[in-house]
């Protein structure tokens, strides 16, 4: 009934189509291609099922490579699943998942990890082969709950893009995060510089002609910033960060600050000092593992996650 085939070049207008059926609103072309052609750790890891000539579903994975320890290892974000809403109930998200997984090992993908949606968490551990890490909570601090205002640290500067710093830095920490998300500069910039819906802001901390940590801020709605990612080498250096983050944010009446921060890691305390506090919308991570790694994936204690490794930041 169905036939399955990786992505061909021309067959984006199609799935910017079932996108729009399936969501209700548009994606565009250049987002799509951004996502999942032009990631500089390789090309496209998308499957897709037709149904009498019609695209009816399409699993994606956007690669996501991981650092363990320091060590890297190619993996892949899971992401954009649908399947038409005149073909669901006929396991057809499980069938394209599984069509997907079996090329993976082959391209040398270890692993692959996600937050599925309350609608799809349940199918991808029941059908999908998956393991549930954690529940991700959103930390959230509310700027009239803090009795001083926020003072910015003058070593922390904006940059103006992703430069080698950034690649630099990571590479000093990495072997200090147990389970990360791999950064270097290349990969942040086409996140961060190259990304074709969202701006967003680059704090450093500078320390000579190097940095001591970073911090990334988005916008959202009227009210709210994203610290989408922090990462610093000390307490210390979070702590100005955060403080130059809630400072900024006071003076262009922004009244929260949402993050994510697991409690394993160097940044919790100092999110928690600041007033940072665990609140909702809790979020699902889980993945699936290909072939053996020297860490386990599935102890959300090992885990170093930031709103940056979803795409919905």
């Amino acid at each position: 009934m169905f036939e399955f085939r990786p992505y061909r070049s021309g067959d984006e207008p199609a799935i910017t189509a079932l996108f729009e059926i399936v969501f209700g609103r548009p994606m565009s072309l250049e987002f799509w291609r951004w996502r999942f052609l032009d990631h500089p750790a390789g090309g496209p890891l998308v499957m897709l099922a037709f149904a009498e000539g019609t695209l009816v579903g399409h699993y994606a994975a956007s690669r996501a490579p991981l650092s363990l320890n320091g060590e890297y290892h190619p993996a892949a974000l899971s992401m954009t699943t649908m399947t038409h809403p005149d073909w669901r109930g006929r396991r057809l998200f499980e069938k394209t998942a599984e069509a997907l997984y079996a090329t993976l090992p082959a391209q040398e993908i270890a692993a692959v990890y996600g937050f599925p949606n309350p609608a799809v968490h349940a199918l991808r551990i029941m059908r999908a082969g998956w393991y549930d890490s954690y529940e991700v909570p959103t930390l959230t601090l509310d700027m009239a709950s803090l009795r001083h205002p926020a003072q910015p640290d003058p070593a922390v500067r904006i940059a103006e893009r992703i430069d080698a710093r950034f690649g630099r830095f990571f590479a000093k920490v990495a072997p200090d995060l147990p389970i990360a998300p791999h950064r270097d500069s290349e990969i942040l910039a086409w996140r961060i510089d190259r990304n074709p819906d969202n701006i967003y802001r680059r704090y450093v901390l500078e320390e000579g002609d190097e940095i001591a940590g970073y911090a990334l801020t988005k916008a959202y709605g009227a009210d709210m910033l994203d610290l989408v990612e922090l990462r610093a080498a000390s307490g210390a250096a979070a702590r100005a960060l955060i403080n130059t983050v809630a400072a900024d944010a006071a003076a262009s009446g922004r009244t929260r600050i949402a993050t994510w921060c697991l409690p394993n890691d160097l940044h919790r305390l100092p999110l928690e000092m600041a007033g940072f506090k665990a609140s909702a919308p809790v979020t699902y991570f889980g993945g699936r593992t290909f072939t053996p790694l020297p860490a386990d994936l599935t102890d959300g204690r090992l885990w170093r996650l930031s709103m940056l490794d979803s795409d919905l930041y």
